[in-house]
């Protein structure tokens, strides 16, 4: 830390709220008292920073394709926002269809729920008394819904990934309406969790 310092001219107390920073999303850890970067901020400074994050959940999303046969989609945080980084359609007729660029509202989509509830800075400049009282439930039970808030006629269940960390993926499920069922989103939880206690990260 002192060599930091030295290097940045920058006060010590704001250096140790960067680092801090740069430790909470993963992207620097503690060796004894080093500072050391981690491989997501390796993989920031590379040009498909997502790639290991992809090939270490696809065979959870082609497990959750196949027990399931919706659209299912893996998303992180960037920023106030959500993306997703990748994603497998169902092959029914009607279908959900994804959107992988769109960032996505985090107050308003399953996924952003759970960022937030691993934030609690993020959900304080949302300031509304409904989403808070969600957002505990989200930390009691694990699981976040988009019930037609962003689109008609699509329903969303949204879960950790492998951990719960802030750099931590996020899994979603969606149906259309018509094809969703408060059993079939209780089965896909079950089906997230023990895809992901059996299926190793690659």
């Amino acid at each position: 830390m002192a060599e930091v310092v030295s290097v940045l001219g920058q006060p010590r107390s704001n250096v140790v709220r960067i680092v801090n920073t740069l430790i909470d999303y993963g992207l620097v850890a503690r060796n004894a008292r080093k500072l050391m970067p981690t491989r997501s901020f390796y993989d920031l400074c590379t040009q498909d920073r997502y790639g290991h994050l992809r090939t270490k959940y696809r065979s959870v999303l082609r497990f959750l394709s196949t027990q399931l046969n919706e659209l299912v989609l893996l998303g992180v945080q960037e920023g106030n926002g959500i993306i997703h980084i990748d994603f497998i359609e169902s092959d029914h007729r009607v279908r959900v269809a994804p959107s992988p660029i769109t960032r996505h509202d985090l107050a308003r989509n399953a996924i952003g729920k759970i960022a937030l509830a691993r934030r609690p800075d993020l959900l304080a400049a949302e300031a509304n008394p409904d989403l808070e009282r969600e957002i505990v439930a989200v930390r009691r039970h694990g699981i976040a819904w988009n019930r037609e808030e962003t689109t008609d006629g699509v329903i969303v269940i949204a879960c950790p990934g492998y951990t719960n960390a802030t750099t931590e993926p996020i899994i979603a499920v969606a149906w259309p309406t018509n094809r969703y069922s408060e059993d079939k989103a209780a089965a896909a939880h079950t089906l997230i969790r023990r895809a992901l206690a059996t299926i190793p990260a690659s």
